[in-house]
């Protein structure tokens, strides 16, 4: 991971009044999204094509996704049915 222009020579001790969490990465600027380029290469052809594997892999397993959700729908088949309690006995 090389240093961007705008950091050269820069480092947090000149940063004045600086705390422990100045040097957080919450605080600094990366060049990406990741801080360790971790998938600076990537392409969005890549991503497309990933996409769709985990698609087609969903599809043959019978896995069906609503795209415009992520929350997973809780699965209640497995829960106790409620039990008839008179209010009054």
């Amino acid at each position: 991971m090389d240093v961007p222009e705008y950091n050269q020579g820069r480092t947090v001790a000149d940063v004045p009044e600086r705390t422990w969490a100045d040097g957080e990465r919450t605080k600094l600027r990366p060049n990406s999204i990741w801080a360790d380029d971790r998938y600076v290469d990537i392409t969005q052809k890549e991503v497309d094509e990933a996409k769709e594997r985990v698609n087609k892999r969903n599809a043959a397993r019978g896995i069906v996704t609503d795209t415009a959700l992520h929350v997973h729908t809780y699965d209640r088949t497995y829960e106790a049915p409620d039990k008839k309690i008179p209010l009054y006995p």
